[in-house]
């Protein structure tokens, strides 16, 4: 059995508080100590019984005397120390070791090793550095064939947003578009390097997709992984909502795939490669099924023979290829962009074909 010393050694902290001083540590003086440090104190002073009331005028763990503890801002906790938790204790107690150091427990201080580690007891979560922002930089090709962008490069979003291209107004050409996953917002350009609509859909970690969902301009929509639920914004504002997959990993693509000149869901498993595409936004079971290329390869679609149809391809990162699968399943590839780019597809002259495009941080 433990006996508890009918005198804390917390009462010369109590007779010192009467000169008591704005704090100032003196060389050599501790400020803070670990917990397991003050589990040694406490099961000297107390038997290691934080809740202690043994009616001798000092209370908890520590042995806190009443004016002591009111004194270095127990009160905020609770009246007497016992009734405060572990680590409100703790807390408070390294305000007084912080102004008094290690004798204010004349005996169960030192003994312990009060003070001799310096550790912070309850240290707070550390923020990991961000990375810093930076902005995207496009460079596009016209010609399906050629590794050599066509175009000047041009900057438009920051990181993280994901890169994306869509026709949002309608005059044939796909322009740049780039979504934000952290605020779920989609900012979207008809031209130029400024977003001409900023749009805030769905909710962070969903999967950003664009389509001609009426048949007109691409609108924006989003796949939820954690429930496989497809939702599309339409052109009036209005939102379909629909489940379709496994939801996981699995990508979201779009396309014409039948050629009926509406766009409309597919996915992508990348543990697989496998395409699973829809002809309507609706849930139901895939209307066309395709394996193509090789596991964790990247989803693209466009249209590579200007037919009217949507077609499916693939990016490899390890050789910065892309792999494009025709009408009469020929594959044609070109080598195109940086390591670390990320890929995208659109018709970026308007000629009905869909080529090439990089996005990398600049």
């Amino acid at each position: 059995m433990t006996t508890i010393r009918r005198k804390s050694a917390l009462a010369t902290a109590t007779v010192l508080l009467a000169l008591a001083a704005p704090v100032v540590l003196g060389p050599g003086q501790a400020s803070a100590a670990s917990v397991g440090t003050w589990d040694k104190v406490a099961q000297c002073e107390s038997g290691g019984n934080w809740s202690i009331n043994t009616h001798n005028g000092y209370y908890g763990g520590l042995q806190f005397s009443p004016s002591t503890w009111l004194a270095y801002g127990g009160g905020q906790y609770a009246p007497y120390a016992h009734q405060a938790t572990k680590q409100q204790q703790i807390l408070t107690a390294e305000k007084v070791l912080a102004s008094q150091g290690p004798g204010a427990w004349p005996s169960c201080g030192p003994k312990a090793g009060l003070g001799a580690d310096h550790e912070n007891p309850y240290p707070g979560p550390v923020t990991p550095p961000q990375p810093p922002v930076k902005e995207l930089g496009w460079y596009l090709s016209d010609n399906a064939g050629s590794g050599v962008s066509t175009r000047p490069e041009f900057g438009f979003g920051n990181t993280p947003m994901v890169p994306l291209a869509g026709d949002f107004d309608g005059d044939g050409k796909d322009t740049q578009a780039a979504y934000d996953p952290t605020t779920s917002t989609f900012h979207l350009a008809n031209s130029g390097n400024t977003a001409q609509a900023t749009l805030v859909f769905g909710n962070p970690g969903n999967r950003p997709v664009l389509g001609r969902w009426d048949g007109t301009t691409s609108q924006i929509g989003v796949y939820q992984p954690e429930s496989g639920t497809f939702h599309l914004r339409h052109d009036n504002g209005t939102v379909t909502s629909f489940a379709y997959g496994n939801g996981g990993d699995w990508r979201p693509i779009a396309g014409d795939w039948d050629g009926n000149g509406t766009v409309t869901v597919g996915l992508y498993d990348p543990a697989t490669g496998t395409f699973y595409l829809r002809n309507s936004n609706t849930a139901g079971n895939a209307d066309q099924t395709i394996t193509f290329g090789n596991s964790n390869n990247i989803p693209l679609t466009g249209d590579w023979d200007h037919t009217g149809h949507t077609n499916i391809g693939v990016y490899m990162p390890d050789n910065r290829t892309f792999y494009f699968r025709h009408d009469d399943g020929t594959v044609t590839s070109v080598t195109y962009g940086d390591a670390g780019d990320t890929p995208l597809t659109g018709d970026w002259d308007g000629d009905g074909r869909a080529t090439q495009g990089a996005v990398h941080p600049r």
